[in-house]
């Protein structure tokens, strides 16, 4: 199902940006690959395709797969001018130590993953894996493990004023139920990357990015938030600029059932990129059962239905300010610096497993069903 592409062009960008002694250092490698327009507006990762080896020093802790539109991050234990790879491995950390599942380092990403059975038949899983007990992680800096992976939707011809469909399926087999972790993030910024591709010269992309309109997180996204001990997911969409926002109550809605482990979560999602109130934002979760697998339909009464902004807003002053729809999926788990107390193996790990992923662009509800998780 997943489809050839023709490459015109490949962009690698490597940034690595160092902070104070109280914040993570980042290391952000962004592909980005320019396609011959697809006869549909469709495209399906099954997780199946090539990529650069096991995960090792030498890949700095993840594989990359190789043809495929996928930006890759990770932060984790970090002070100013530590070299790369900026994740140390268990064996220099915590000797004879390896991860619940034969993990290596305290933050991995892996493609095409094994350890456990697929969503689907013919796929395989992207594994994300966080570990808050490595040793010292919490004196020497860190503020936050973050690993994910990313793609602007250029290829799809996603801009403002486009609905994007999404179908994809999750499954956790380790939680972190004491801190928030967002876990799916849709942004609009453009990246440097992304206005270099546009033909924007270096100093208009250095004056874009000191204006503050290539950062300032996700527009609107989905995390897991704890409520009495257990984990649920919560959406929230942002209003305002990328650096001067807020999340108005009627702007967030949390799922009454607490996540469960070992299980797979079936998301459809649309989202139509907007700056003004036309945006949209339907969200179908389903909790999947191999034994009694669900026919879904779009008829179905979504999870939450919003309407309004779903982009942050540029002012109309500002030229050079583009939109660029992006979708980011991971795990991103907030705060573990100064713990005193050891850190219990329940809320140690983090486990994620991703499914297949579909994207479809299109105003039609056709686009559930392009998208819709299914078994093979």
């Amino acid at each position: 199902m997943t489809q050839k592409i023709s490459v015109r062009c490949l962009l690698i960008l490597l940034m690595i940006s160092t902070a104070s002694a109280h914040c993570s250092t980042a290391v952000t490698t962004y592909m980005m690959l320019k396609a011959s327009e697809q006869k549909e507006p469709y495209k399906a990762f099954l997780w199946t395709g090539e990529n650069n080896g096991p995960v090792s020093l030498a890949t700095r802790n993840w594989n990359r797969p190789l043809f495929e539109l996928w930006g890759v991050s990770d932060r984790y234990p970090g002070t100013r001018g530590m070299p790369i790879p900026n994740v140390r491995p268990y064996s220099e950390t915590d000797p004879g130590f390896v991860g619940p599942d034969g993990e290596e380092f305290g933050v991995e990403i892996e493609f095409n993953d094994k350890t456990i059975s697929p969503r689907q038949t013919d796929s395989k899983n992207v594994r994300f894996y966080t570990d808050f007990g490595q040793t010292n992680a919490n004196e020497i800096g860190m503020t936050r493990a973050e690993i994910q992976i990313r793609t602007t939707l250029q290829k799809l011809n996603v801009e403002e004023g486009s609905t994007l469909w999404l179908g994809w399926s999750e499954k956790y087999t380790y939680l972190d139920k004491e801190k928030i972790t967002t876990v799916f993030q849709f942004r609009n910024q453009p990246s440097d990357t992304v206005l270099a591709e546009k033909g924007f010269d270096a100093k208009t992309i250095s004056e874009i990015s000191q204006n503050g309109y290539t950062s300032g997180g996700p527009a609107a996204g989905i995390i897991t938030t704890p409520i009495n001990g257990e984990l649920h997911y919560k959406f929230s969409a942002r209003v305002g600029t990328p650096f001067n926002w807020s999340v108005p109550n009627e702007n967030t809605y949390t799922i009454a059932e607490p996540i469960k482990l070992n299980t797979w979560y079936d998301f459809i999602i649309e989202m139509k990129y907007s700056q003004q109130n036309d945006g949209v934002w339907r969200i179908w979760v389903f909790e999947h059962n191999d034994d009694a697998p669900q026919t879904y339909k779009v008829t179905q009464p979504p999870v939450w239905q919003f309407q309004g902004p779903t982009m942050y807003t540029y002012p109309s002053n500002y030229a050079f300010a583009i939109p660029s729809p992006e979708i980011r999926t991971g795990v991103y788990r907030h705060g573990r610096v100064n713990q005193t107390t050891p850190i219990s193996d329940e809320h140690r790990y983090m486990t994620k497993y991703l499914g297949p992923l579909r994207l479809w662009r299109g105003d039609s509800d056709i686009g559930f069903e392009k998208v819709t998780p299914r078994s093979e």
